[in-house]
């Protein structure tokens, strides 16, 4: 449960408790798209936007819920085009439209403020929902959050490159070859060395291993259309460290110093008004065995601001 520092009138906790008592829901937008909810946990609510881009909210679920969801009232959303969600037959993946996706569950939920966690490729979903509508979020979690997508990538290629000796890579570092081409082809060139590449995103083998085993508890249905379209959307290719310092919520910045998948090159650029930054030695996914850190991180953040 949250700390008791923050302060709820009777009529909000009574309406977030009538409101948040489903499971399951299927929320449709107003343009047709069936998006998957699932409610889990004791607290304020809390929406969980995942990574990827495309992931699903699962994996947060299967390990991220241990330090989550005995804080908060999980919110877990697949995203348009996403997991266990369908996708929108107009295509509109835009920034707006996910925000407009964010802003009908909070409707449909009844809820008039809650928090928003975030992972990965989720940091640039927070920062512009929290840029947009301020006064509908108490407070931002970003765990291994990029605010610069592609810059994040071009940094990884490189490390890779060097950690896996590989050869023939002028293609890979051509910035005006488009990056889904070249992540891909860098992919490639792993696997045909017959490596397994685990340590670009996990600190062990044994993480990798546990985190491969979800996906047979994982639906049949898995939508991945998002994933396919979000490296050629503009909206996304932005910097978004630009607006951190209009964002005046708090903010929990989680970060892994050896984090291959973000890169901490670009940690100077973060510039909320209101942080706690907490840091482990760690890489992108250790939260699949790291349960202290997490838990740690959040109780430090919410003792600090509420």
């Amino acid at each position: 449960m949250i700390t008791p520092k923050i302060k709820f009138t009777i009529a909000a906790i009574f309406l977030c408790a009538s409101s948040l008592f489903a499971k399951e829901k299927i929320i449709t937008t107003n343009d047709g798209v069936k998006l998957y909810v699932e409610i889990k946990g004791e607290g304020v609510p809390c929406l969980f936007i995942h990574g990827g881009p495309g992931q699903g909210s699962f994996y947060w679920q299967k390990f991220g819920n241990q330090f989550s969801e005995n804080q908060f009232k999980m919110i877990y959303l697949d995203q348009r085009g996403c997991g266990r969600s369908s996708s929108p037959q107009n295509n509109d993946y835009s920034l707006n439209r996910m925000i407009g996706d964010f802003e009908t569950i909070r409707k449909s939920l009844n809820i008039d403020e809650w928090f928003i966690m975030g992972h990965s490729f989720g940091g640039i979903l927070q920062a512009t929902y929290a840029e947009a509508k301020p006064s509908k979020i108490k407070g931002i979690l970003m765990f291994q959050c990029t605010l610069d997508f592609f810059a994040s990538i071009n940094s990884q290629i490189p490390k890779v490159i060097k950690m896996y000796n590989l050869e023939n890579t002028d293609y890979l570092t051509n910035k005006a070859i488009p990056i889904k081409q070249r992540i891909d082809s860098m992919y490639l060139k792993i696997a045909q060395k017959n490596i397994d590449p685990w340590a670009i995103s996990f600190t062990t083998q044994k993480q990798s291993n546990i985190f491969r085993q979800i996906f047979s508890e994982m639906p049949n249905e898995w939508n991945q259309d998002f994933s396919k379209e979000a490296f050629e959307i503009d909206d996304y290719n932005k910097n978004f460290y630009s607006i951190s310092d209009k964002i005046n919520i708090p903010v929990l910045f989680f970060y892994g110093t050896e984090d291959i998948n973000i890169g901490t090159e670009h940690l100077d650029q973060v510039k909320f008004p209101k942080v706690l930054y907490y840091s482990i030695k760690g890489k992108h996914m250790d939260f699949i065995d790291n349960k202290i850190d997490y838990q740690k991180a959040i109780n430090d953040f919410l003792f600090e601001f509420y």
